[in-house]
């Protein structure tokens, strides 16, 4: 009776713990889609008034930023959650975060003086329509996203869902309101610069402010080597990573006109939903998953939840290549109606890409990431030679291409080095009746011209999936202790 008691109340305790992390999980979805997609939200009104071509010139502009952002970050955030994460002493917490807070403090500074200096070279390279005043406003907005990004990871390592949720949503209302005013105001791209500089300025004041006064700042010369040593290998990954995931916007812009790189982008962005759509869940599960795998049954439950992801990725991915051509014709500019041909094939960019992310865990699990460095150079390698000979003779679909066949060797690569290190049972056969659903759906959707009953298809698509992921056990999260573990475990404490 005290064993069963005991049981009893421990499982309602775990059930308890698992409704909160539901809750937050809301609000880390909410906050994670707000933040990654004020610029879909903002896409009608961006369309209207910014031609193919300042669009094409604006997410260039933007792709630069997205690789200095890489660099500037220094892996500091994969490396906080390994080195808390694996931490054994809970007193040393404050400490850590002290450190890598005071590195994203100093980098952010180094990096806003070079990028000053470097700025009037860059836009030389750029297109006309881009100024050097447009450019240094970019190089401030990249310069303190390393310093936000510490605090936010933090803020999800300690559960604080709710104080997350205030301050992305914050910015990205601010961002969104002054950059239609600016539109308006007939500024174009800089709107948009303006719009993401300002709100970036004030959330980056608002969480230093909170970081500092809970830990402090610190510079440990026993930690920081360590520290530097973990993240050099992922800034290095990172030129790589640019290679694969920003650098096709002047691969596409080298074969083709602006106004064809503008339709490009229009297409990647609405394909990036999907990704967007999967951070929530990535942003959780990557701060917690080092955490889950010191329990019990560590490996199964790490499985279980990669398998997941990877189901959520493929799910997303259909869901979006379903919605779009009705998101073009009827919310984008007329302009952007021949984008619609290359969203299929950039989806499948995008799963594969996620996919490598999500089965990379036995790369990062040692202390050495060297393993990341060179499998990301290898597959930015295979990128840049394949570009360069498909590109000449299929254009745009060259460069596409491209990047599905180097990220097929990225993902293939990761999962044998991975399972070497780690070994996950994945779910794979469950995995594979999904994707054949969504092969079928996929087949069937676009076939359909009355719009009604592509909705309704679109939702019974959905409605599908969901069900086909609780019905086979892949939403079901797997506890760290069975009901029998624990039995056995407090039978042998009384």
């Amino acid at each position: 009776m005290f064993i069963e008691k005991h049981t009893k109340r421990v499982i309602k305790g775990k059930r308890m713990i698992k409704g909160i992390k539901i809750h937050q999980a809301i609000y880390y979805g909410l906050g994670i889609l707000l933040m990654k997609s004020v610029s879909l939200i903002m896409l009608p009104i961006v369309t209207f008034y910014l031609s193919p071509a300042q669009y094409g010139a604006l997410e260039l502009m933007l792709s630069f930023s997205n690789f200095a952002t890489l660099i500037v970050g220094f892996g500091l955030v994969d490396g906080l959650y390994r080195f808390v994460g694996m931490n054994e002493d809970p007193l040393d917490e404050n400490m850590i975060i002290a450190n890598f807070i005071t590195l994203a403090l100093i980098i952010g500074l180094v990096s806003l003086a070079i990028g000053m200096s470097l700025a009037p070279f860059i836009v030389m390279f750029l297109t006309a329509g881009i100024t050097l005043f447009d450019m240094q406003l970019l190089v401030i907005m990249f310069s303190f996203e390393g310093c936000i990004a510490i605090p936010l990871a933090w803020l999800r390592m300690r559960e604080q869902a709710s104080s997350f949720f205030l301050l992305t949503t914050s910015k990205v209302i601010i961002q969104a309101c002054i950059s239609w005013f600016l539109l308006r105001q007939g500024l174009g791209i800089s709107a948009i610069l303006w719009g993401g500089l300002i709100s970036i300025l004030l959330l980056a004041v608002t969480l230093l402010f909170m970081q500092i006064r809970e830990t402090g700042l610190n510079l440990n010369f026993k930690l920081v080597p360590q520290i530097l040593s973990y993240g050099y290998p992922l800034v290095l990954s990172s030129l790589a990573a640019f290679a694969l995931n920003g650098a096709d916007w002047w691969m596409v812009a080298a074969v083709s006109s602006e106004h064809e790189l503008g339709l490009y982008s229009l297409a990647k962005k609405l394909a990036t939903i999907s990704i967007i759509l999967i951070q929530p869940f990535c942003m959780w599960w990557f701060a917690r998953r080092f955490e889950e795998l010191k329990k019990a049954n560590g490996l199964e439950v790490v499985a279980n939840k990669t398998s997941l992801g990877l189901a959520l990725v493929l799910c997303f991915a259909t869901l979006i290549c379903l919605s779009s051509p009705i998101a073009i014709n009827y919310f984008i500019d007329s302009n952007y109606q021949n984008a619609i041909i290359y969203i299929p094939w950039l989806l499948t960019f995008f799963v594969i890409k996620q996919a490598a992310e999500l089965i990379n865990m036995g790369c990062y699990i040692k202390k050495s990431t060297k393993n990341v460095m060179y499998i990301d150079f290898a597959t930015a390698i295979i990128a840049v030679m394949l570009c360069y000979l498909l590109s000449e003779y299929f254009q745009v679909f060259g460069v596409i291409l491209s990047l599905i066949l180097a990220q097929t060797f990225r993902v293939v690569t990761f999962f044998i080095i991975s399972q070497r290190t780690l070994e996950l049972k994945y779910d794979w056969n469950k995995l594979l009746l999904l994707s054949i659903i969504c092969v079928l759906f996929l087949i069937i959707i676009p076939n359909v011209i009355n719009l009604y009953l592509q909705l309704l298809l679109i939702i019974v698509a959905l409605l599908v999936m969901s069900a086909f992921l609780y019905l086979s056990g892949l939403f079901t999260a797997k506890e760290s202790i069975s009901k029998n573990k624990l039995l056995m475990k407090l039978s042998l404490r009384a």
